[in-house]
């Protein structure tokens, strides 16, 4: 089903245009969920507003970024600093050291988790996410510490340990995209959660957190889907247009985080496919443009594998209409 990192077959090569025009006259898409966080006040880490391909595996071709710096006609809106942040932004993002192995189900856990025991525990740190109100963005960082922690650390199929692996990934993506994440939850809360009923349950947290840091070399800020969603449209109006094609790419962008293989596409690959599926959800015509292939660094035709993956991800499935039989007692303190 999805081809490029799947081994089922990859998606046909063709030009841009055949492609748009493919894209265009697919079946219209099933209303999208509502998003999995709320909009909270802006974050200090994540920010909402600024004021191709594949991860490089085994030096395999990607595709060119273009230069996309601001032009005389766009405005900047963190002068002087925009280009310096764009830049960060895209060499964090392909640096091996900060993203998550390309098979780690296969290799580091060996075959004892599914790709669908690990779409169980996102289900839980959303539900997590969610009745906590946690900060927008939260959920992409805690399913990126969770890929990256399973990349080096080998689990059991214990519920509750993994529970406890899931939390806690949330709860430090929460405080790292929020600062005032512990007038919310603590780590008392986060294993009570889990299951954990015990005086001393925070200290497992404690342990877990400490596990979690080693094992991604404390190394936290690498970006998200949703930051380069952010980042891509900082330039947007506050037209009723503009605002539904952003909480449309959002949810494309969410709707990732459940299937196993998405990490092996740079997260400005997933950030611009969701925005092209969001104008072309909420638009109906011109899903990309020179404006976006210059803001973006991707032309259409190099967003292909990722677009036609993204839209059976969003078409098959989505964060609320999942099976949550994976592990038990997960939503049990919902």
């Amino acid at each position: 089903m999805f081809g490029p990192y799947s081994g089922g077959g990859g998606v046909p090569q063709m030009d841009a245009d055949t492609y748009v025009h493919t894209i265009v006259v697919l079946p219209p898409l099933a209303p999208l969920p509502s998003a999995p966080l709320e909009t909270p006040p802006d974050s200090p880490h994540t920010p909402h507003t600024y004021g191709g391909g594949f991860l490089p595996i085994s030096g395999a071709d990607q595709p060119v970024v273009t230069n996309n710096s601001a032009t005389n006609t766009r405005p900047q809106l963190c002068a002087p600093y925009d280009d310096d942040i764009e830049a960060t932004l895209r060499a964090m993002e392909k640096n091996p050291a900060e993203r998550p192995s390309p098979y780690f189900l296969e290799t580091t856990q060996g075959g004892r988790m599914s790709g669908l025991v690990r779409t169980s525990m996102i289900t839980f740190m959303d539900d997590f996410s969610r009745f906590h109100e946690l900060a927008a963005g939260t959920l992409h960082r805690a399913a990126y510490f969770l890929d990256r922690y399973l990349s080096v650390m080998p689990k059991s199929d214990d519920a509750l340990q993994l529970r406890l692996v899931g939390a806690t990934a949330v709860f430090l993506a929460a405080k790292y995209e929020d600062q005032y994440t512990l007038r919310k939850i603590d780590a008392s809360m986060v294993a009570a959660r889990c299951g954990y009923t015990s005086e001393t349950r925070h200290k497992m947290v404690s342990c877990m957190e400490t596990e979690i840091l080693a094992a991604l070399d404390y190394n936290l800020g690498g970006p998200t889907a949703y930051t380069f969603v952010e980042h891509f449209t900082r330039y947007c109006g506050e037209g009723k247009e503009e605002k539904l094609v952003k909480q449309a790419a959002h949810r494309f962008a969410d709707a990732t985080l459940l299937t196993y293989g998405f990490h092996r596409y740079l997260p400005s690959v997933v950030a611009a496919s969701a925005i092209f599926l969001a104008r072309l959800d909420v638009l109906a015509h011109e899903p990309w443009s020179r404006d976006l292939a210059e803001l973006t660094g991707y032309k259409a035709i190099d967003l292909m594998g990722c677009v036609c993956d993204m839209y059976s991800a969003s078409c098959m499935s989505s964060l609320c209409s999942l099976p949550r039989v994976l592990l038990p007692g997960s939503i049990a303190h919902v």
